[in-house]
């Protein structure tokens, strides 16, 4: 159970400040008044994709009492950081609130009020997770309001009762499920840009916001390979210039796939940008809509536009219902874009990718996220080892396991049969590592530097390394990512053998 506040002294509203929250309103829009009921932030469109909608406060559903106090709580948040649309999300859920107290006054509040209010959203049906958000929300907005108008009153919000701990396990495309999209989505019949924004989604774990605000422009020659640059918005604090990915792709295989993908896309919406409204030009994926009818008539309208996140959860539904794709129960399934960056991260997790490379891919910047929320291992038994274990923030603990003549110290005999058949468990010179998933340095670089030079007597362990990773290359011989991966690191290791035997015959010619 954890707290619901971690207020900072500056966001709590000060009275003598209320003109500097008014004229905060200017970095948001040139064309909004406090008064209003909505506030629709233009500033803080971040692509072409969104439109006006996508960063509008509404409050007409504030009760009118306190619709001026919840306008001033907005300021304050988004003065201090919150971004537009978890201010949406908060005001929503505060007016929920503000609604069942019915006219009440705030200082009134109390343990019985909260109490009351836990049993109505009991009641409702709302997931644990959106409970959770509205009575975070609740606390917040009273801990910071508190003193409004020279009125003080308690706030019995404090602690968040609802839980939201743990990977929700429903979030992972089951593999029966994956297969039958992967088959789907290679069907021509399909409009090329909803197949490209696909396999983007399912090959590099991203958010459909960063997908969409891909440029035409993105894709690079470079090196013998091609660089893939996708923006995300979500580490940089929000801001509208967004950090920029770059991913390596290889012109061949899924790869090459995907690559030709996107190049066909990136025809289409160049042979539209005449036609594109101004201030949507250079998206990815421009596209021509479509109006279909229930008869079955489609109509191609003289409309272009950047696709938007509804129009591909819409599509993505419909496509799932027209090639039948069924769960294990039979039913419909119903996807989400961000459930593929959940199989992507957990994928590759299982498949012994390092954290470094995960990291990479997705734009985090440390591990708490990808562990916390996005590890979906338990669904996994063959993958005993939980890296949660290891890896902590609050458990900083040494391994107290030590090898002596092969075998692991307090450790009993099938705990380290298991162990050793963890598909995340890789011997290292020296020892063995539990979980490759944490290596905080990509130790395969090495093997590529001209400047690495290899000890002779390690002959053995590099022949030894690149069955191994040869083998874990079969392994995953069905997943064209995983294979690729392993097997360059065993082309390197087969590189350093080659030039150990060859520097042994000169010496011994």
């Amino acid at each position: 159970m954890k707290p619901a506040l971690e207020l900072k002294t500056d966001e709590i509203y000060l009275s003598h400040e209320r003109q500097r929250y008014r004229d905060f309103l200017r970095s948001l829009s040139d064309d909004i008044s406090f008064e209003d009921d909505i506030w629709r932030c233009e500033k803080r469109l971040k692509n072409v994709s969104h439109n006006r909608t996508h960063v509008s406060i509404s409050f007409r559903k504030v009760p009118e009492k306190y619709k001026e106090m919840v306008k001033y709580f907005a300021l304050i948040r988004l003065i201090n950081g919150v971004s537009v649309y978890t201010m949406i999300c908060r005001t929503r859920n505060i007016g929920i609130f503000l609604r069942f107290l019915d006219g009440a006054e705030l200082s009134e509040i109390d343990v019985f009020t909260a109490s009351r209010f836990k049993t109505f959203l009991d009641s409702e049906n709302y997931t644990e997770r959106t409970r959770y958000t509205i009575w975070q929300a609740i606390g917040i907005f009273l801990s910071a309001m508190n003193g409004y108008d020279g009125v003080s009153f308690r706030n019995p919000f404090y602690k968040n009762y609802y839980e939201i701990g743990g990977t929700l396990n429903y979030k992972y495309i089951p593999d029966n499920v994956a297969k039958q999209l992967d088959r789907t989505f290679m069907d021509e019949s399909i409009p090329l840009h909803l197949r490209a924004v696909y396999w983007i989604l399912r090959l590099i774990p991203s958010r459909i916001s960063e997908i969409l605000g891909m440029k035409i422009d993105c894709l690079k020659p470079f090196d013998g390979h091609f660089c893939l640059n996708i923006p995300t918005w979500k580490q940089n604090g929000g801001y509208k210039e967004p950090i920029i990915r770059i991913i390596h792709i290889n012109d061949e295989g899924i790869g090459g796939y995907l690559l030709a993908l996107i190049r066909a896309q990136q025809k289409i919406a160049l042979s539209y940008q005449g036609l594109v409204i101004k201030g949507k030009e250079d998206a990815l994926f421009t596209h021509r809509q479509i109006k279909r009818y229930k008869d079955g008539r489609v109509n191609y309208m003289n409309v272009y536009w950047p696709l938007t996140y509804t129009q591909v959860y819409d599509n993505f539904k419909k496509i799932c219902k027209d090639f039948n794709i069924r769960d294990d129960i039979g039913n419909i399934y119903n996807i989400t874009t961000h459930q593929f960056r959940h199989n992507g991260i957990t994928d590759r997790l299982r498949a012994g990718f390092t954290l470094a490379q995960i990291a990479e891919m997705t734009g985090h910047h440390g591990s708490a996220m990808i562990y916390g929320s996005y590890a979906h291992l338990d669904l996994f038994p063959e993958g005993l080892t939980d890296p949660r274990q290891y890896f902590a923030a609050k458990q900083q603990e040494d391994n107290p396991y030590i090898m002596f003549g092969g075998k692991i110290l307090n450790m009993d005999a099938i705990t380290e049969s298991r162990l050793m058949r963890n598909i995340r468990s890789h011997r290292v010179p020296g020892g063995i590592c539990i979980d490759v998933t944490h290596c905080k340095n990509d130790m395969w670089n090495c093997l590529e530097c001209n400047r690495f030079i290899p000890e002779k007597e390690q002959l053995s362990y590099f022949e030894e390394q690149s069955c191994a990773w040869s083998e874990k290359a079969k392994k995953f011989r069905n997943d064209a990512i995983m294979y690729a991966n392993f097997t360059n690191i065993a082309f390197r290791f087969d590189k350093i053998i080659n030039k150990i035997k060859e520097e042994v015959g000169e010496s011994n010619g």
